[in-house]
């Protein structure tokens, strides 16, 4: 789990212009036509985004609203909630269309005037702010619940971003965090088969080396769950579970549309699907509560 051997606001800068330059559109093939900010550009990020996750969060999507497996918008119609990485503000804006609290930070300028232009189309109320996870703006035991979808593992130093989750959530509160799982079959398969043992680089790089740069962002840490329990052994009540993007399952698109996708029923390949990524799934899914009384150390 190596990051770039520099001091870290030399890090933290590298991270927000890296951000900055390639904002989070999902959009890796550069194949949205559309202006930044208009509907149609909204809409083309979301299509990537929300049909990426909807095994995981929202199955029935449309007819139900992003992340509902998750966030249960009933349930939690006038709390308080923070965004942590808003980038082109979906979550954001659902939320705050289904009753919520929102604030949402994100490192970047783009990210922020991106999101405020959403929440202004379409009539939302929201605390969109420039701000960095490691310092939030915030005062202590603020929201109900803080959220935040594979953002943390690329900030400098994930332990202070994790201390100031802890400090701006109410005692009882509840965090939601994803962040990129070390063991996936994605980075056997692309860092460590194709890259390392096929294309050689494990005679320059090591295998940590390789998978940081792998991904999105100027580096990005890879957690194995018992480090993950460790950052926020602070907080009880943790569960933990895998899960990842449908599209990364090795030769799922190729495979899917020439044989597996003529032949398998939807149900059974739905459940394949979910015993795959719950095993070997890239992306590593917490949900935890604050104490209500602070541990003793």
């Amino acid at each position: 789990m190596t990051i770039p051997d520099m001091d870290h606001d030399t890090l933290q800068a590298h991270n927000r212009q890296w951000w900055e330059t390639n904002p989070m559109t999902y959009d890796w093939e550069h194949t949205i036509p559309h202006q930044p900010g208009t509907p149609e550009f909204y809409a083309a990020v979301d299509e990537r985004f929300i049909r990426s996750h909807a095994h995981f969060g929202h199955p029935d999507y449309p007819a139900e609203p992003v992340f509902n497996r998750q966030l249960n918008y009933a349930a939690r119609r006038g709390q308080r909630v923070l965004e942590i990485g808003c980038g082109m503000g979906a979550t954001a804006a659902t939320m705050a269309q289904q009753g919520l609290d929102v604030a949402a930070i994100d490192l970047t300028s783009m990210a922020v005037r991106m999101t405020r232009r959403r929440f202004d189309a379409l009539g939302l109320k929201g605390n969109i702010i420039q701000a960095d996870a490691e310092k939030l703006p915030f005062a202590d035991a603020s929201f109900d619940l803080v959220w935040s979808w594979g953002v943390i593992h690329v900030t400098a130093d994930m332990a202070q971003a994790v201390r100031e989750i802890y400090r701006v959530v109410k005692p009882g509160g509840e965090i939601k965090i994803m962040v990129y799982h070390r063991h996936a079959m994605r980075n056997w398969m692309n860092a460590g088969l194709v890259r390392g043992i096929l294309k050689g680089e494990f005679l320059r790089y090591s295998y940590n080396d390789i998978l940081r740069h792998e991904t999105d962002g100027y580096f990005a840490r890879h957690l194995t769950i018992e480090e993950m329990r460790e950052y926020f052994s602070d907080f009880e009540n943790i569960r933990i579970e895998l899960t990842d993007n449908a599209t990364h399952i090795p030769g799922s698109a190729f495979v899917n549309r020439y044989l597996v996708g003529r032949i398998i029923p939807h149900s059974l390949q739905r459940r394949f699907g979910n015993w795959f990524m719950g095993r070997f799934g890239w992306f590593i899914y917490l949900e935890a509560n604050r104490p209500l009384q602070n541990p003793k150390r």
